[in-house]
């Protein structure tokens, strides 16, 4: 009974603190991103969409899916982290040689020589995010946030800085560059300075078989994963024109940025604590359910929220030129805000170590995704009719994801509308609150800052009014976790 109390207490600090990362790490992403957009144009962002493409299917085989391997191993030693820490760092130098030769045909492709450069000095940061996937793996493991808090500000900080510097004397694409580089290493740097790994010179081929049987999978589940995420902005560059590709990277990243905070938050302190009850189905089901409740509970007003606040948000933050980007910035909205349901199911199969399970879904669930898009492809005139293939693909998502979690905790598709309906409910509500005041004619500013003020008011009155215990369970939460802050890491 003392492990499990300690364990809960442990994994409700790592989610203050870890919520405390992304709140602080994602408030100065979007105050360095808005100043960004404001001084630069859409398309020096169109050559950082660009090359952030193939640096997503980069850092995918760089980690291979063996950093879950190493969170959901229950005894992992410092041979295991030798072993894949040089395996990923051998295979980071392999990717950045490829594309190194690769980026001037990447660049007639897009018409685009910058790219070449661009594609060469970027690639530097590869290693570096190698040797970050390690130090991730372990601090998740060990459910020592605490740590992701100053590593991720600091570099976030300090990026932001270089940023913005370069940026206003005009530097142009390379701020942007500058800034993301700059993000990796420091926050690398940090998180090295921070965390002890005792690591030996020796590569266990038989650990590395042990971890890659159970990492394979889920390997492979995220190359299905980043061609899906990848492929409409790939088609988008191509088919349309890149200042297209930078107005739906814009309007994607704020829903993004939002969901992530809040529901990449939980999830991150979700899974090593799960792995630490992979056998006790009834606690599983529990905090599955938990997890869902709450974070929808979180996840739906912000984007329902940010829904109905889109267009004046970026008149006012972005400023006109950014226009186009708000049918994004909606569509994304919508698709995001089930992504809590999606990591709660997959989450916990991860857990449970089904990782065989996890491929199978993967694979359905993206052969459904590719094959919507693709006939949202025949059929879309415009790149904002492509982008709605996403909220088809949420549906499709929210039916398949909820099938293995029927078998394996008697988690039924039914039981998960019935948790997340009182949720969506009140935030619907609150929305349709928010964009009547957006309809007021008063000054663009004040509208825009009374539309959240009466967004926040009106959802906490309708869940106080209703005991919701979702808000009861976070008040309690706050009270039982802010005593034990001082003692955990």
């Amino acid at each position: 009974m003392g492990d499990n109390n300690s364990i809960r207490t442990k994994a409700l600090t790592s989610t203050i603190w870890k919520f405390m990362e992304r709140i602080g790490a994602q408030l100065v992403s979007m105050i360095v991103s808005i100043i960004l957009a404001r001084i630069l144009t859409p398309d020096d962002y169109s050559v950082v969409s660009l090359v952030a493409i193939f640096f997503a299917f980069a850092n995918v085989f760089i980690s291979g899916g063996l950093n879950t391997a190493l969170i959901q191993k229950k005894e992992a030693d410092e041979e295991d982290y030798s072993t894949i820490l040089y395996f990923s760092i051998f295979i980071s130098l392999v990717i950045y040689g490829a594309l190194f030769l690769l980026a001037p045909f990447i660049a007639d492709i897009y018409n685009k020589s910058i790219l070449v450069i661009v594609i060469r000095v970027m690639g530097i940061s590869l290693p570096v995010t190698a040797v970050k996937s390690i130090w991730c793996a372990y601090i998740s493991s060990n459910l020592q946030f605490k740590k992701f808090f100053f590593s991720t500000l600091g570099g976030t900080i300090f990026s932001a800085v270089i940023g913005i510097a370069l940026a206003l004397n005009g530097a142009g694409v390379w701020a942007l560059v500058a800034q993301q580089m700059s993000n990796t290493f420091i926050d690398t740097f940090i998180l090295i300075c921070t965390t002890r790994i005792h690591l030996t010179f020796k590569f266990s081929l038989q650990k590395f078989k042990t971890l890659f049987a159970y990492g394979w999978k889920i390997f492979v589940s995220s190359i299905i994963g980043t061609i899906y995420t990848q492929i409409i902005p790939l088609i988008i560059g191509v088919k349309y024109s890149t200042s297209d590709l930078s107005f739906y990277t814009k309007g994607k990243s704020f829903p993004e940025l939002i969901s992530t905070t809040s529901t990449n938050t939980l999830a991150a302190v979700m899974f090593p604590t799960m792995s630490k009850y992979q056998d006790d189905r009834k606690k599983l089901l529990r905090l599955t359910r938990l997890f869902i409740r709450i974070s929808s509970f979180i996840a739906f007003p912000l984007m329902l929220g940010f829904f109905a606040i889109s267009e004046n948000f970026v008149r006012v933050v972005l400023t006109d030129k950014w226009l186009p980007a708000v049918p994004y910035i909606k569509i994304f909205c919508v698709a995001n805000m089930f992504e809590m349901v999606h990591i709660g199911n997959c989450e916990t199969i991860k857990a449970m170590g089904r990782s065989d399970i996890y491929l199978v879904m993967e694979i359905i669930k993206k052969s459904c995704y590719l094959a919507t898009i693709f006939a949202f492809l025949l059929f879309s005139k415009t790149p904002v009719e492509l982008a709605l293939a996403f909220i088809c693909c949420t549906c499709i998502a929210l039916i398949v994801n909820s099938i293995p979690n029927r078998k394996l905790l008697g988690y039924t598709f039914l039981n998960q509308i019935e948790d997340l309906l009182p949720n969506l409910v009140t935030a619907i509500i609150m929305s349709f609150a928010v964009q009547l005041v957006g309809q007021t004619p008063i000054n663009l500013l004040w509208k825009l800052v009374l539309q959240v003020v009466v967004g926040m008011l009106v959802y906490v009155l309708e869940n106080a009014v209703i005991k919701s215990p979702n808000l009861k369970y976070l008040i309690e939460m706050m009270k039982e976790i802010l005593p034990h802050g001082k003692a955990c890491n």
